[in-house]
């Protein structure tokens, strides 16, 4: 149990730097560019043709070493066939607001119970959405 809260300590000690929303970022960008490519059926070779750059820089976009621009965001995602999207969120509203599926031109909020943190990957499915905060809700009861 003693480990178990010093995990939640530092992790809550850690969400007050920036280099923790940075690397939360990248990692967030990266796995929602995974599944475009996955779904447009790219590889990375061939990611990196549609932008003009190389595999490895590509496999480097993935690992989390490079400090991409937007216009590398942009590029990356619309040569996957999607678009960037960034939003600034207010902490003290994000955690008094619900999570939200857009389902073509319509919200369908979802009411969030605990802090709306946990609530950090846009979801494409509603069973998306479940799984992921069921994930994140099991992980911060797990570190309390």
């Amino acid at each position: 149990m003693a480990i178990n809260k010093k995990l939640a300590t530092y992790l809550a000690e850690r969400k007050k730097t920036d280099a923790y929303w940075v690397e939360s970022a990248k990692l967030d960008f990266a796995m929602k560019l995974e599944k475009q490519i996955r779904l447009a059926g790219l590889s990375y070779a061939k990611l990196a043709e549609k932008i003009g750059t190389s595999a490895a820089y590509i496999s480097k976009v993935f690992r989390g070493d490079t400090n991409m621009t937007i216009e590398t965001m942009v590029k990356l995602s619309r040569a996957s066939g999607s678009r960037l999207q960034i939003e600034v969120v207010n902490e003290s509203v994000a955690a008094k607001t619900v999570a939200a599926q857009r389902w073509g031109n319509k919200v369908i909020p979802f009411p969030v119970t605990g802090s709306a943190s946990q609530v950090t990957a846009v979801c494409t499915t509603v069973t998306e959405f479940a799984d992921h905060f069921a994930s994140n809700s099991e992980i911060e009861s797990r570190a309390a």
